[in-house]
């Protein structure tokens, strides 16, 4: 099942509701292309994505190099929470610290209310 997303705008946040399966370095790019997007359309700095209905099927070593590749390209300012289930949270926390030690503002949560009041500090 391909990877797809619901868009909502809501007060001071872009809302995405994922589905499906993510496979490739190209699912990834295709991800972060929509979001500068729609950052840039809705004049939206902030996400707060969903994924509890996402399958992961890239393998850890393809995650790392995707960001490794693209840690010295420009930054875009964005702010990113995502919502795991309790098992993809226990299984890929490691792209968090991975980002963080980064400094990009990324982080995971298993609530929507931990999601929206770090997103929204």
């Amino acid at each position: 099942m391909p990877y797809t997303y619901e868009v909502q705008k809501t007060d001071g946040y872009i809302f995405l509701t994922s589905s499906g399966e993510i496979r490739s370095e190209e699912d990834l790019v295709s991800l972060g292309r929509s979001m500068k997007d729609l950052a840039a359309r809705l004049d939206c700095r902030r996400f707060l994505i969903d994924e509890r209905s996402v399958d992961m099927k890239i393998d850890p070593l393809t995650l790392t190099e995707f960001a490794e590749g693209r840690i010295d390209e420009p930054r875009s300012n964005m702010r990113v929470a995502v919502i795991y289930t309790p098992e993809n949270l226990s299984r890929l926390h490691w792209i968090e610290t991975f980002l963080q030690n980064r400094c990009i503002p990324y982080r995971q949560f298993s609530s929507f209310e931990q999601a929206t009041q770090w997103l929204m500090s």
